[in-house]
C-alpha cells in the first residue's frame, strides 16, 4: 500500500499543475450552490487558498452576496483550531504555515459548533468520504464533537478539491472525522444519508 505521505506528496505537486484552477473554483461553487446547501445557513467557514489548494474564494463571495457570515480558521495552540469573522475589510495576518487567517479578539472566536457549514480544505481523500490534510489533525480536532454519540445536523463539513486528488484509500482512525460530502470540478460525492435526502429534495 502506498503510504499516506507519498499520497500527500503526489497530490500536493499536481493540483498545483492544474491547468484551469479558476474553472474548477466556479464548478465546485456552482455545484455547491445549486444544490442548496448554504440555503438557511448563518455561518460558513472557508479558508485561503494555499500550495495549490481549490481556492474557495468564488464560495466565499456567494456567501457573502446571501448575507451569510464567514469565518476562516485561526491556529492558536494549544486550543483547538478556532473560527474568526472575516468580513470583505477584515485584516489579515499571516500564520505560522504563512496562511493568511484574521487578526481579530480572542472574544471573536468561534468553535466549530457553532457553524452551519464547514468548508474544508484537503490533501487527498476517498470515496468513503475519509480526508487527510497536512498531517497536523486541525481539522479532525474541531471536529471531535461530531464523534460523540448521533451526530448533529450542524456543520455540515463539505470537502473542496480536484478530482485528482481522489485516492484508493485514505488511512483512516477512530478519531477521523467522515465528510458529508466532497465536491471536486467534475462531480459531488454525498456520505451523508440525511444530506443525500436534502440534495435530492
Amino acid at each position: 500500500m502506498v503510504s499516506l505521505n507519498r499520497l500527500r506528496t503526489e497530490a500536493r505537486e499536481a493540483r498545483r499543475l492544474f491547468p484551469d484552477p479558476d474553472g474548477a473554483a466556479r464548478a465546485v461553487c456552482n455545484a455547491v450552490t445549486s444544490l442548496g446547501w448554504l440555503d438557511g445557513a448563518k455561518r460558513v467557514s472557508a479558508s485561503v487558498a494555499d500550495d495549490g489548494e481549490l481556492d474557495a474564494a468564488p464560495l466565499v463571495t456567494a456567501c457573502r452576496l446571501r448575507g451569510i457570515d464567514l469565518y476562516f480558521p485561526v491556529l492558536r495552540d494549544p486550543a483547538p483550531m478556532q473560527f474568526a469573522p472575516a468580513g470583505p475589510d477584515t485584516a489579515m495576518v499571516d500564520n505560522r504555515f504563512g496562511i493568511p487567517e484574521p487578526d481579530v479578539e480572542p472574544h471573536e472566536l468561534v468553535s466549530a459548533r457553532e457553524l452551519d457549514v464547514v468548508l474544508a480544505p484537503l490533501v487527498v481523500f476517498d470515496a468513503a468520504g475519509h480526508r487527510a490534510g497536512r498531517g497536523q489533525g486541525y481539522y479532525d480536532r474541531a471536529l471531535a464533537f461530531l464523534l460523540n454519540g448521533p451526530r448533529p445536523a450542524k456543520p455540515l463539513v463539505v470537502g473542496l478539491a480536484y478530482e485528482l486528488q481522489l485516492v484508493d484509500a485514505v488511512p483512516s482512525h477512530p478519531g477521523d472525522v467522515i465528510m458529508d460530502a466532497v465536491v471536486t470540478e467534475q462531480r459531488v460525492r454525498v456520505f451523508s444519508s440525511s444530506l443525500s435526502r436534502r440534495s435530492r429534495a
